[in-house]
């Protein structure tokens, strides 16, 4: 009879949940040492919003920040004057983390286990310090929704969560992802999407979900997915549609349409996150955990 526990496996691209759980032992582990080291870090960026409130006027001190002076007080009383923040009360966090099918591709590390890193990080700053995190798992539909909480037990079965889910719907709808979440949360909140951000139409209610709440973006891809390298006729499939196509990638004219349009497409999701002020961090799946790592701590702010 065979070993059950070696049969069991995730719903990540076939990796074992003992591997995935491993994987973030580890994390957990680097994520606690990184930011023992650091008296500011992803944590705080992470569980505050993106605004400051003024909370009040003094006289200039030396040393006081340049960029904080009120010019209008100071040309008034004749005193340099700066303006003192305070942050904005904490918010909660949720992550919207596409399960589709397309996050299964990668050449040697999959999408969908890349997101699982980049979650459980995520997770681990949030929550280390007693604030809340919330996930939504989604393909083409709403799969999987889990209100924020606090505690290291929600961090777990959130995580657990994760792993062992499998997708329903091998599509991804992101603008379905932010039209639920639109209709659930009253309270403004921090909203990171982990995708790979191939999707159809999406913008309208990601741009809706933005003038709500704070919007982040983490897109995750492989570097094979821009580019086809010339290894003769190959058959490709779509992991959403399961439509093959064979193709023979020795043509470098079609290498090149592919390119453009891989380009094109690159483009346009950048222009969208710019024109509205999404954030957004680029992660490939060949980068190292340790790169990851302080990718997101630059991201969100925190000292490296």
């Amino acid at each position: 009879m065979k070993n059950a526990k070696k049969e069991r496996v995730s719903a990540l691209s076939g990796y074992s949940a003992e591997e995935c759980l491993k994987s973030v032992r580890q994390i957990r582990i680097v994520t606690r040492a990184y930011a023992q080291r650091n008296q500011t870090g992803m944590h705080t960026s992470l569980s505050r919003s993106q605004g400051i409130d003024l909370a009040d006027i003094r006289e200039y001190v030396y040393g006081d920040d340049i960029r904080s002076m009120d010019w209008n007080i100071t040309a008034r009383t004749g005193k340099p004057h700066v303006r003192v923040y305070h942050e904005e009360q904490e918010r909660t966090v949720y992550l919207v983390i596409d399960r589709s099918a397309s996050s299964s591709f990668g050449a040697d590390v999959s999408k969908d286990v890349k997101i699982l890193e980049v979650a459980a990080t995520i997770i681990y700053s949030v929550l280390k310090d007693g604030d809340a995190a919330g996930v939504l798992l989604f393909t083409g539909t709403a799969e999987k929704y889990i209100p924020a909480r606090k505690g290291k037990n929600h961090a777990a079965s959130v995580i657990n969560t994760i792993i062992s889910h499998t997708p329903r719907s091998p599509e991804t709808d992101i603008g379905m992802a932010a039209e639920f979440l639109l209709g659930r949360l009253k309270r403004k909140s921090r909203i990171i999407i982990i995708s790979d951000f191939d999707s159809p139409s999406f913008e309208d209610a990601v741009a809706l979900l933005k003038r709500r709440h704070d919007v982040q973006a983490i897109r995750v891809s492989d570097g094979h997915e821009t580019e086809i390298p010339d290894v003769g006729p190959i058959e490709l499939i779509d992991p959403e549609t399961g439509e093959q196509l064979l193709i023979d990638t020795s043509d470098r004219i079609f290498r090149e349409h592919y390119r453009r349009i891989a380009e094109a497409h690159e483009e346009r999701l950048t222009g969208f996150f710019r024109k509205n002020r999404i954030p957004a961090l680029p992660v490939d799946t060949s980068d190292p955990y340790r790169d990851v790592f302080f990718k997101l701590q630059t991201f969100f702010g925190g000292a490296a």
